[in-house]
């Protein structure tokens, strides 16, 4: 949970940048995964920004096969 509030926190600044930095910073899948569903019906308009950096920080972290 502290990743979802500390993204929403920095898009409430309009700090994008710095929240996409915390997305890559994280190695938590399953935040990763509910800040994807927070920010996929959250009603602030830079969170769309975010949605494909959780995306790809998501693929980045799937195991190899």
């Amino acid at each position: 949970m502290t990743l979802t509030v500390d993204v929403l926190d920095r898009l409430h600044a309009e700090d994008v940048d710095t929240a996409a930095a915390l997305v890559q910073r994280s190695s938590d899948g399953a935040a990763l995964i509910e800040l994807l569903e927070m920010l996929w019906h959250i009603g602030i308009p830079r969170a769309k920004a975010l949605i494909a950096p959780v995306l790809e920080r998501l693929a980045q972290l799937r195991p190899a096969e």
